[in-house]
């Protein structure tokens, strides 16, 4: 599986020695450059020494729950810098709201399953909404007076903290008797809190409805490939997919979104994904490094 390295072992001690030089770096955050608001070691070195080389970097993160200012803010207060352009940074929230802003029509809304944080995103993002925030908890037969907004056209799904069964159950309502399309910032199980905790994540979040529905939603973060493009946008040199490293921490969305998109990829063993992940997984990544800090030793 790993071409002319007998091992995982070999594999994993050379190939940063043979990773060739790319001209766009995207880089997830949690589990990569940082974990909370502690950094990754040398995380900030790498990123100064990409950028001073002419590189483009570019933050791309399935955290739904930050503006591009409270993520630059993030990288600032764990990090200590800032990159030169905030349109560098990228969140799945961030890439939901302007998917659907570009199909919504004047009047039309969306009914938020989501965090403080992913409302001020539609709000930034000029995106109208309804159903943010806790909603009491109903008896059975109440939903029979529950009344949908009929401009709705999407329930979207990110990272909630006050999700339960009444929102669960009126988000299935404009699913299934409006015709709402249902989107989800990512599916993501679990979220790296630090380098011993891990919590439930926005696919975890989830996971109930999509039962219910007994459907998948589009989802637009990692590793959808409307992630890509919506960037694409924004960055003329994502176009050459041949000079592209994605690097991240979670075989599932960052390795996938690479295979998906037509980048190579590097998985760092700081977050989610361990060797005994990579050895098992059928999602393989070009290269696999200890941590980002192995860029600096790049040829």
């Amino acid at each position: 599986e790993y071409g002319e390295f007998q091992t995982f072992q070999h594999y994993f001690k050379l190939i940063y020695l043979r990773m060739k030089e790319y001209d766009v770096y995207l880089f997830d955050c949690d589990g990569v450059l940082w974990r909370g608001l502690d950094p990754v070691e040398r995380a900030a070195d790498v990123l100064q020494h990409l950028l001073a080389r002419g590189k483009k970097v570019i933050l791309v993160t399935n955290n739904s729950t930050k503006t591009r200012t409270l993520l630059n803010n993030h990288v600032m207060e764990a990090l200590g810098m800032e990159l030169p352009d905030q349109t560098c940074l990228y969140s799945s929230g961030i890439a939901c709201a302007l998917y659907m802003r570009s199909r919504l029509k004047n009047g039309e809304k969306v009914f938020l399953v989501g965090s403080n944080g992913f409302a001020e995103v539609l709000k930034e993002c000029g995106v109208e909404f309804v159903g943010h925030g806790p909603h009491e908890p109903m008896d059975f037969y109440e939903f029979n007076d529950f009344h949908p907004d009929p401009s709705v056209k999407f329930v979207v799904g990110g990272f909630d903290p006050h999700f339960n069964h009444t929102k669960m159950a009126k988000a299935l309502i404009y699913i299934k008797e409006c015709g709402a399309e249902f989107v989800a910032t990512n599916l993501d199980r679990v979220y790296p809190l630090s380098a011993q905790r891990q919590l439930p994540g926005t696919g975890s979040v989830l996971a109930g409805l999509i039962t219910a529905l007994g459907a998948q939603p589009r989802v637009i973060g990692k590793p959808s490939k409307v992630f890509y493009e919506i960037m694409s946008r924004d960055h003329d040199n994502l176009g050459d997919r041949s000079r592209v490293l994605m690097v991240g921490d979670n075989l599932q969305t960052d390795i996938q979104f690479g295979h998906n998109c037509g980048i190579d990829t590097a998985l760092v063993l700081t977050g989610v994904a361990g060797p005994s992940d990579v050895e098992e997984s059928s999602v393989k990544p070009t290269y696999v490094l200890s941590s980002v800090a192995d860029l600096l030793q790049q040829k």
